[in-house]
């Protein structure tokens, strides 16, 4: 096993793979306000799981865009520290496991602020399936932190 040491910045690389990568899934999952119209919800009828804070519309794809870029750039970067070796395998092998857990993050949160009808089913219906996948990778995560320090 590789027992490279693993500089204090890989943490803030994974963290932005992660950030990003939850909200650029969000931007491309979510439901907009106009999408609900046009499927005949109106104002009055929409149902949210949890109420979304108060967002121009404007700055939905900015924040979109800015999630996927930091994405791209947080991966490129865990990919980098792996290959010139000033990471161990196992601690990329972390990150890339909680890559799904951000992954259903984002698309939870798509799920719990669109405007529906009956929110609170899609949001238990996602939860159900989605739910025991998201925990077989964070214990996969957190079994390979804990067996890479350990092993240190």
């Amino acid at each position: 096993m590789n027992t490279t040491p693993t500089r204090p910045l890989f943490a803030l690389y994974t963290a932005l793979l992660l950030v990003g990568t939850a909200l650029a899934v969000w931007w491309a999952a979510r439901t907009s306000p106009e999408e609900a119209r046009n499927r005949g919800i109106t104002p009055s009828e929409a149902d949210y799981a949890i109420t979304p804070p108060p967002l121009p519309e404007w700055s939905v794809p900015v924040i979109g865009v800015v999630g996927l870029l930091l994405a791209l750039t947080g991966g490129a970067l865990v990919i980098r520290e792996l290959r010139a070796g000033r990471a161990a395998f196992a601690w990329g092998l972390t990150s890339f496991l909680l890559l799904p857990v951000a992954l259903f993050g984002g698309l939870w949160w798509a799920i719990a602020t669109a405007p529906a009808i009956g929110a609170n089913i899609g949001l238990g219906l996602m939860l159900i399936t989605l739910g025991p996948f998201a925990l077989v990778f964070l214990l996969g995560a957190a079994l390979t932190a804990l067996l890479t320090r350990h092993h240190r």
